[in-house]
This record gives structure tokens, sequence and C-alpha cells, in this order.
């Protein structure tokens, strides 16, 4: 699997083939924000339906992982971008604050709240101990309670962000810096007997606070750069789902488009 690393850390015999201008190193990590943004925002907030969990003394607990497609541009070729697959894993919480208005008819679910929890890893490096973990906190707000003839809609507001990220040698064309993503959500859900499709829309704010070093032996300057940048990106996602219901647990598998990308998850889940 090509990862990141590739792209922006891929080593001197690469950078050494290609000089490389700092403008394109600047593009890349901007790129980069945007993928990385993207990866870990994902996209329902549970891999799930819209369903809000219904209050104290509820909750859902789901493990999870998914793939999710970026390009950036790549600074060691002479024109074009890299495409690559970035993987995550982790685990969400919904922890039910309020059930909302009344306990039936459409407006039941108006105002219910959970607050989300997230943890996980994302592997954007090629040996699986240097995956770069990951934290989540938001909320969800339930829109519309699911009945015979209505969805269920919620939305949701989650904030998004990992620990440091570096890739490439101190002799080669590096980079480092922390993503934090702030994600809004809007889904719409439907019950069928065991199965419950879902769809959702989205926009994701990334920025990235980061830091290169671009060597003089690769430099199209023939001088050593180091510099800070911490350039920010908004971009939109759209998503669909279906969740199974088996027996104790359920199952989500979700795909979705992103910006220049797309990304598919699958998810367990069980809950009170």
């Amino acid at each position: 699997m090509v990862l990141l690393a590739a792209a922006i850390g891929g080593g001197a015999v690469g950078a050494a083939a290609q000089e490389v201008s700092e403008q394109r190193v600047r593009t890349a990590v901007e790129d980069a924000a945007r993928g990385l943004g993207q990866t870990v925002a994902g996209g329902s907030p549970m891999t799930a339906p819209a369903e809000t969990t219904g209050g104290l003394g509820h909750f859902l607990a789901s493990l999870g992982f998914g793939v999710t497609r970026v390009g950036i541009e790549d600074p060691q070729r002479s024109s074009g971008s890299a495409d690559f697959f970035l993987p995550t894993a982790g685990a969400r919480l919904a922890v039910g604050i309020s059930d909302g208005l009344g306990s039936s008819g459409p407006v039941a679910g108006a105002g219910s709240l959970d607050v989300l929890v997230r943890v996980g890893l994302l592997a954007a490096r090629d040996e699986i101990e240097d995956a770069t973990k990951t934290y989540g906190l938001g909320i969800r707000v339930g829109v519309l309670g699911e009945t015979a003839l209505t969805p269920a809609i919620s939305a949701s507001l989650l904030r998004t962000w990992t620990e440091r990220i570096a890739f490439g040698a101190a002799d080669e064309v590096s980079f480092e810096g922390e993503i934090a993503v702030t994600s809004l959500r809007a889904d719409l859900s439907k019950r069928f007997v065991f199965a419950s499709p879902y769809v959702g829309v989205g926009v994701d704010r990334a920025r990235i606070d980061a830091s290169y070093r671009l060597p003089a032996e690769f430099s199209t300057s023939g001088q050593d750069i180091e510099a800070s940048i911490d350039p920010s990106s908004t971009h939109q996602t759209a998503y669909a789902g279906i969740d199974v219901s088996l027996l104790v647990l359920t199952a989500s598998v979700e795909a979705g488009i992103h910006d220049g990308g797309g990304f598919a998850a699958f998810a367990v889940r069980a809950g009170l």
C-alpha cells in the first residue's frame, strides 16, 4: 500500500532525480491537510443511521475501520499528483443526554442530544507501529424522530484532531504537523425490519499546523529551507450506507465522496 510518506517524504533517491521548489512543497502540505482532514473526519458521526440514542441511560459503542482515497501534489515529479489510500481504525461512543420532546410521533426526537467521543489510529506511515492517534469530541442533535411514515433526521458537530505526524528523514524533503478538523453533518435514515439505509451530507474545515525542510541538495534555490505553514481548507462530503441487525450487534457499511477523493467504512455496534 502506498501511504502519505511516499508522496511527501519519499526519500533522497526520488528527490535527487527531480529538484524540488519550495512552492511545490507548500502545495503538497496544503493538499495533505485536506486529505488527512477528510480521512480523520470520515462520514457519518457513528458510521450508523441518523437516530440518536434516546437520552439518559442510553449509549451506542462501535468499532470500525475505513479507507480514504487521497490525491495530493507530488513535489518530486515534474508535474502531476500522487494518489494513495489512507486506512483508519478506532472506537466511537455516543452517550445520551436528552430524549427530546415527548415520547411518540415525529417530534419525539426533536431536541434529543448525544455526546460523541472517538479515539482511533491513522496509518499514514509504512509501519503500523508508526500509526498516529486521532481523537474527537462532539454533539449530535435530533431534528426529527422516526415514525412509520417519517425518517429520522439528526445534525452533528464534531471536532477531530491528530497527534503530530512526521514524514521523511533529516536529509530528505521532510514534513511534520498536526491536523484539526471541525465537521458539520446532516443525516437521514429509515428503518425497514432488519435493515436501515441512511444518507448524509456535510462540510469539513481542516487546518494543519506544520513545518517542513527542504535540503539544499534537493532545492531549486540551492539553499537549505526550513519554514512553517498553517493552511486551512473547507471541503464537502456526501455518503450513504446501510445498517443491518445481527441479533445482539448491528453492522454498517458506508461509502462516500470527498472533494478530490472517496472513502469506504465498516463498523459493528452495540448499545442500550
